[in-house]
């Protein structure tokens, strides 16, 4: 029994891990894309929160809100939907103290980061 020649065995081999980059790299890329998208979500969340709570008013952040709910497919934002749900109760609340909004919308955007 012929085992082959070395160039043989090197065609083989790059040939193998061709076909395993063009499977998952789709899949990586695809990860990569929905990571940016999260990330980006958090920084747009995080100046709109920010924007409601220096004009007590929380229309744009809902507005965003509802919209970036509807569009979303990516399970993983759940948890920032959460919290930006929690923020629009804060927000709109008007019997809550100026202070203590502000120490519940920081610790918000720190669950952000």
């Amino acid at each position: 029994m012929e085992l082959g020649s070395i160039s043989e065995w090197v065609t083989a081999f790059a040939e193998i891990a061709a076909v395993c980059v063009a499977l998952f790299l789709p899949y990586y890329e695809k990860r990569q894309e929905r990571n940016k998208r999260s990330r980006n979500l958090r920084l747009i969340f995080k100046s709109f929160i920010k924007d409601a709570l220096e004009e007590d008013n929380a229309k744009k952040l809902e507005s965003y809100f509802k919209i970036s709910y509807l569009i979303n497919d990516n399970e993983n934002d759940a948890q920032v939907f959460s919290l930006v749900q929690q923020a629009i109760k804060i927000i709109n609340d008007h019997q809550i103290t100026p202070e203590q909004k502000n120490k519940d919308i920081q610790e918000i955007i720190d669950c952000l980061n």
